[in-house]
């Protein structure tokens, strides 16, 4: 049982982190998020 969830883990991981990116990608891409993010992109453009 445990050498097979060696041998697994690394699929695991990948699939896990693979999944995680996705989710925050979506999130950050949702049609909500635009003004947000557009203006954190503006940041390094504003003079003080």
């Amino acid at each position: 049982m445990m050498e097979q969830f060696i041998q697994l883990a690394p699929t695991i991981g990948l699939l896990f982190f693979f999944t995680v990116f996705v989710g925050i990608a979506v999130w950050a891409m949702r049609p909500s998020m635009k003004a947000p993010l557009q203006a954190l992109a503006n940041i390094p453009l504003k003079e003080d």
